[in-house]
């Protein structure tokens, strides 16, 4: 079988977080779990006896794309073959045996639930040909489109597994408690892919970053 281990950014949704890890170390009681924590939330305080959670405390908020970065790292400079990154705001409600089934039938190095990267797979094999997720989309999105493109721009496809889809999912929950922040990332990162790729997703115009041959990902 493939090595895994899970990953999982947060930010200020520890209200919904706190009760999917109570889960998660039932349903996957011998896997590693990694939280990036980016607002200081003190959620090892709740699990002190839990042997395979780690929790890594950014001193300010590095964003999706950096706590992206931060656990993948992570997770493969342990020797873990896949990172299972899951959002903060859902329940995947199972358990080992949907993983490997999903990591024996991925293709390309990245499967994804129904909901995009709200569940994925990432190997570390497209990981070291792929490279790092580019931290200029802060604090949040554009990050995943930016590196299905870079993917698409290798010859290389995602695989869809709707097995991976989460049982309990909140769509964009940070944007009850910090409204204005989604919206203007939004915006910003929607400019910024443009400026990189020359149009909006599946509208790109450049095959290289800034239409440029230095590749600055």
């Amino acid at each position: 079988m493939f090595k895994f281990a899970i990953g999982i950014p947060t930010l200020n949704r520890y209200d919904l977080l706190k009760p999917t890890l109570e889960k998660y170390l039932v349903d996957f009681p011998d896997i590693q779990l990694f939280i990036v924590d980016n607002g200081k939330q003190k959620i090892k305080n709740d699990f002190p006896y839990a042997h395979n959670l780690i929790v890594i405390e950014a001193p300010e908020n590095v964003g999706v794309a950096g706590s992206w970065n931060i656990l993948c790292f992570t997770i493969f400079s342990l020797g873990y073959d896949n990172a299972l990154i899951c959002n903060d705001d859902i329940y995947l409600g199972y358990g080992i045996d949907v993983v490997y089934a999903a990591i024996d039938n991925m293709k390309n190095g990245l499967v994804q639930s129904q909901f995009s990267f709200s569940v994925f797979i990432l190997s570390w094999k497209l990981w070291s040909e792929i490279g790092m997720f580019d931290e200029i989309f802060y604090p949040a999105y554009y990050e995943d489109s930016d590196y299905l493109y870079r993917m698409k721009l290798h010859g290389i496809r995602q695989d869809l597994d709707y097995t991976l889809n989460p049982i309990i999912m909140a769509i964009s929950s940070t944007r009850e408690k910090a409204p204005e922040l989604v919206d203007q990332a939004m915006q910003s990162n929607r400019l910024r892919y443009i400026q990189k790729w020359g149009g909006s997703p599946l509208l790109e115009k450049y095959t290289t970053p800034y239409n440029s041959d230095y590749k600055i990902y």
